[in-house]
C-alpha cells in the first residue's frame, strides 16, 4: 500500500514566508521589510523531503484555503481577530509558486483543514494510506492520521475519538478563531464534562443552558468548530451539501436549523473573504 501526505500549505507558506523575511535598518529613522523567496523555498522543499522521509511516504497533495470562507456567512465573527494582523509579505508569492511546482488543491468557501479532511476521510476502501501534516490541533477531530510536525507526534484517531474531540471543542471553543463557547468552560473542564456526563449533545447542551445560551448558540459553535467529512461535500460540483447535527436530532429538530443550513449549501456567490490590514474597513 502506497502512502500519500495531505498537507496543509497554509502553515507551510506562513512559516517559509517569515523565515525568509528580514528587517532592515538603512539610517537611524529608515527601516524596511525584505523577504527573499529563494530562502522559502528552500525551507519549503527541505520541509516536504523531511516529511515524505519520516513518513515514508510515496507522494503528497497540498491543500490551500480558499479566499471565500462559508463560516463567516455563518459568523462574521469567525477569525475577524486577525484583520489586524500582519502577514508576511512574502505570502501571495510563495503560495502562487507552491501552485506552479507543485499544484495545490482549493475548493471553493472552503478552508485548507476543511479540504484535507475531506480527502482524508473519502473512499474507506481506498488502497493508499492518508496521513494529515500540520500543526493544527483541529485534526484531532477528524477520524484519521494526522503527523503533528511541531511535537512530532503521530495521531490515529478513530471516529470515536474525532467525535468527541468536536463536542469538547464545542464547549470549550477557540478564542484565537473567534468562538467563544460556553464562559468558563476550557478543554481541561470540557473534557472532564464530557467523561462524566458522556460525550454527547445532551452533555453538550446542558452546559450551554446552565450558562443561559441556546441550543442555536451550542450548534453555531459545533459548526465553527467543525471539519467538513467526505459525506458532507460533493467533490463532483465542490459545493456543501449539508452542515453536521446531532445524531439525535430528527426531522423536526433539523428543519428547525434548515434556514441557517441553506445560507451555506449549493452555490456562494458573494464575498466571504477576510480583509487584509490595508484593506479599507466599511462601516
Amino acid at each position: 500500500m502506497t502512502t500519500t501526505l495531505l498537507i496543509d500549505a497554509d502553515v507551510l507558506a506562513y512559516q517559509s514566508a517569515f523565515t525568509a523575511q528580514a528587517n532592515i535598518q538603512w539610517k537611524e529613522d529608515l527601516w524596511t521589510v525584505h523577504t527573499d523567496l529563494a530562502i522559502a523555498k528552500t525551507w519549503i522543499v527541505d520541509r516536504l523531503e523531511t516529511f515524505k522521509k519520516r513518513m515514508k511516504a510515496d507522494d503528497f497533495i497540498l491543500a490551500i484555503s480558499d479566499k471565500n470562507n462559508f463560516r463567516r456567512k455563518l459568523n462574521s465573527e469567525y477569525k475577524a481577530n486577525r484583520r489586524s494582523k500582519f502577514a508576511p509579505i512574502g505570502l501571495d508569492p510563495i503560495r502562487d509558486w507552491l501552485a506552479e511546482e507543485y499544484g495545490t488543491v482549493i475548493y471553493p468557501n472552503l478552508e485548507a483543514d476543511d479540504v484535507l479532511a475531506i480527502l482524508a476521510t473519502e473512499r474507506p476502501n481506498r488502497k493508499d494510506k492518508r496521513i494529515i501534516v500540520s500543526i493544527d490541533k483541529d485534526f484531532k477531530s477528524v477520524p484519521c492520521a494526522f503527523y503533528d510536525f511541531n511535537r512530532g507526534e503521530l495521531h490515529e484517531t478513530t471516529e470515536e475519538e474525532a467525535d468527541r474531540y468536536h463536542l469538547m471543542q464545542t464547549l470549550a471553543g477557540d478564542h484565537v478563531d473567534g468562538y467563544k463557547g460556553v464562559p468558563g468552560i476550557g478543554v481541561k473542564s470540557a473534557g472532564k464534562l464530557l467523561d462524566i456526563y458522556g460525550a454527547t449533545w445532551d452533555t453538550v447542551l446542558n452546559a450551554y443552558k446552565k450558562a443561559h445560551m441556546t441550543e442555536q448558540d451550542a450548534l453555531m459553535n459545533a459548526w465553527m468548530a467543525y471539519l467538513i467529512r467526505k459525506d458532507e461535500y460533493n467533490n463532483k460540483h465542490k459545493q456543501i451539501k449539508y452542515l453536521w447535527m446531532p445524531s439525535c436530532f430528527d426531522e423536526k429538530q433539523k428543519r428547525k436549523y434548515s434556514h441557517l443550513i441553506h445560507q451555506v449549501t449549493g452555490d456562494l456567490d458573494e464575498d466571504l473573504s477576510r480583509q487584509k490590514p490595508f484593506d479599507p474597513i466599511s462601516f
